[in-house]
């Protein structure tokens, strides 16, 4: 079965409406085909809970924002003027460069913690000025989040108050558009990246249906994804420190 030598299967949530990729537009420039499968959906709700708390940001010290789907959730509850008007002044924090772009842009809040990857990283930065935080950080979340904000924070005294703003779900088609990815289980891309532990648990079944699938390198975004693929006793090429394009380019 036919290895395709440069070629990166991105397996990956779908995208903001009307956005480029960014991991793509890299990869391709620096001369990698790449294929993309998206393996999630979401479904947003509670965004008029989410409204109410922020209509009222005098109870919280700032807001976390853990993922792009935060922001839209955050986006559907307030319009963007508002939100500048009403938060802009409080200590607004992300997950990631990508939640940091898109919260400035759909947003207008200024936050810190683009240069964390993930919720333990975030929560060390958040620490760091624990004495000026006397009350609890909104934390608009998906249904899959961890615990690990919460009790890192927790340590320190720092509260979050969490809404529930979206369901993962998998993607109905993805078998399909695997199968199409692959030429029906028939060419193996060189590389595999995995985003998430759900985006790979909703994948690998049918993954595992090329019949050299071993043959492939696979990336694992994060620490959280990697244990997911040791779990599952597969062998892990790479890991990127954090989800941005330029990691997912060194890992290939």
């Amino acid at each position: 079965m036919p290895l395709i030598k440069n070629t990166v299967l991105l397996l990956k949530s779908e995208r903001s409406e009307g956005t480029r990729d960014k991991y793509e537009d890299l990869l391709r420039s620096n001369s990698f085909e790449v294929i993309q499968v998206k393996t999630l959906s979401f479904q947003y709700k509670n965004i008029d809970i989410l409204r109410q708390k922020l209509l009222n940001p005098e109870n919280f010290s700032g807001i976390v924002l853990s993922s792009p789907r935060c922001v839209n959730a955050t986006h559907q509850a307030l319009n963007k003027e508002k939100l500048r008007e009403l938060w802009n002044a409080k200590a607004n924090f992300t997950v990631g460069e990508t939640t940091h772009e898109e919260a400035l842009e759909k947003l207008g809040i200024e936050c810190k913690g683009k240069e964390t990857g993930n919720a333990k990283n975030l929560a060390q930065l958040i620490i760091k000025d624990s004495p000026n935080y006397s009350k609890p950080f909104l934390f608009p979340h998906g249904n899959l989040k961890t615990d690990t904000l919460k009790l890192e924070l927790g340590k320190e005294n720092l509260e979050v108050e969490g809404v529930l703003v979206y369901d993962t779900l998998p993607n109905p088609d993805i078998e399909n558009d695997l199968s199409k990815a692959t030429n029906e289980f028939t060419k193996i891309p060189e590389f595999v990246v995995f985003f998430s532990p759900s985006g790979f648990r909703n994948s690998i079944p049918y993954l595992r249906k090329i019949q050299d699938f071993d043959l492939m390198k696979i990336v694992a975004i994060g620490p959280v994804t990697e244990l997911a693929l040791q779990e599952e006793k597969l062998r892990v090429y790479s890991v990127a420190k954090s989800p941005t394009p330029e990691e997912v380019l060194k890992s290939v």
